[in-house]
């Protein structure tokens, strides 16, 4: 798999440039993968887990080269049990958008069966090894927000603004699936928008906070995972 050769980022306008590219680039596999004609098959997650694999690759070369490797992926005693409550309490978070923006029997209830759907019908499909495909790609792109695009911003902005920027571009980069899984009656899905925005602000939060990756890592993938294999839809 080619790596991306991305700046170092020491200006403001190298940092910015390439936060926006890896925004530009997530945004364009995201409106390729959440096509409807592509609602159930393999070319979804592989085209999501092409680029968060070429993207994390590029985030351990970069934290390699600043021999900082070590120090923010390697976990730690305490990591996956805080990473499961952070998950589980992001999930309850899930459970209660739903409730409340799709609830059954509602026309919006479009939405959370449009967002299911396309990741595959379960008559038709093994969930199983689809939430761990989900749990694999969820660790890569972690690794590149919070490992790549929050650290080169944090160069010249500082950690604070740049916990905020990376989590309004992360939102942003997830914005043309509202489009893609729109509903005729229900309109434009903001529920994965508002799902990134909501948890990229907690999960970087963690990555300022513990300065380390394993902490949001554990809580993204688990919290993924769990969006599948415990789904807040069934038909």
């Amino acid at each position: 798999m080619p790596t991306v050769a991305l700046p170092r980022a020491g200006s403001p306008k190298q940092a910015i440039a390439a936060a926006l590219g890896v925004t530009a680039l997530t945004a364009i596999v995201l409106t390729y993968a959440f096509d409807p004609e592509r609602g159930g098959e393999p070319s979804l997650l592989l085209a999501i887990g092409a680029l968060y694999a070429t993207l994390a690759a590029a985030a351990i070369r970069r934290l390699k080269n600043n021999h900082e490797l070590g120090a923010r992926l390697r976990p730690r005693a305490g990591d996956l049990t805080f990473g499961v409550f952070v998950g589980a309490l992001l999930y309850g978070g899930a459970m209660a958008g739903r409730l409340f923006f799709a609830p059954h029997g509602s026309e919006r209830e479009a939405w959370i069966i449009r967002v299911y759907l396309q990741v595959g019908d379960p008559g038709l499909v093994d969930m199983h090894l689809v939430g761990a495909a989900v749990l694999v790609i969820a660790a890569l792109e972690e690794i590149t927000w919070r490992g790549l695009v929050l650290p080169i911003l944090e160069e010249p902005f500082g950690a604070r603004r740049a916990w905020l920027w990376s989590t309004l571009l992360f939102g942003l980069a997830h914005v043309p699936v509202a489009y893609q899984l729109r509903d005729e009656t229900a309109g434009l899905n903001p529920l994965i928008p508002m799902a990134a925005l909501g948890c990229s602000f907690v999960w970087g939060y963690l990555a300022i906070r513990t300065d380390r990756l394993a902490p949001s890592i554990f809580a993204h993938a688990l919290f993924s995972w769990a969006i599948i294999e415990f789904p807040l839809w069934t038909p």
